[in-house]
């Protein structure tokens, strides 16, 4: 049996601002907990990465991805931070800034996490889906305390070509 969730959630809207990359997994949990495991650094250092400095609108952090091989810090700076529903930090990208937010809202028990990337022109999900459902499946791991995927698996190789082609 997988301990990651069994199909891809993310899906592409479009609208006036561009294309965004919308990615949800469901917890049953209290909002409080999925916060923590998405907000606080020694919960989100063995899923996504090292967080140094404060977590609170106008600063800016310094995250390392723990997944990615000689990773360097990297700024992010924190637009809204609405504990425990909402996260929204920009990001230097590639070239151009990356908007990435986080809300939660619970409901009977279950929370839902729906993760938003506003893709820059001229990018697609096929550039970002496969690695952001790898992170996803990384802080389900975590959250549930499973092994971590991994990324050679083919899985994220299957995402490239089918769910986000």
């Amino acid at each position: 049996m997988s301990t990651y969730p069994s199909a891809p959630s993310g899906r592409v809207h479009s609208g006036p601002d561009g294309q965004r990359l919308i990615i949800e997994r469901s917890f049953p949990a209290p909002i409080g907990d999925v916060w923590a495991s998405l907000t606080a650094p020694d919960r989100v250092a063995p899923w996504y990465g090292s967080i140094e400095g404060e977590l609170q609108p106008g600063s800016t952090i310094m995250v390392t991805m723990s997944a990615e091989d000689g990773a360097p810090a990297e700024p992010m700076q924190i637009l809204e931070c609405e504990p425990p529903t909402r996260f929204l930090v920009e990001t230097a990208g590639m070239g151009e800034p990356w908007r990435l937010e986080l809300e939660l809202a619970e409901s009977d028990g279950i929370t839902t996490m729906t993760f938003t990337h506003q893709l820059p022109d001229g990018l697609s999900a096929v550039d970002f889906g496969p690695g952001w459902e790898f992170y996803a499946d990384r802080h389900h791991a975590a959250f549930h305390g499973n092994a971590m995927p991994d990324w050679d698996a083919d899985r994220y190789q299957e995402l490239l070509g089918t769910h986000y082609a």
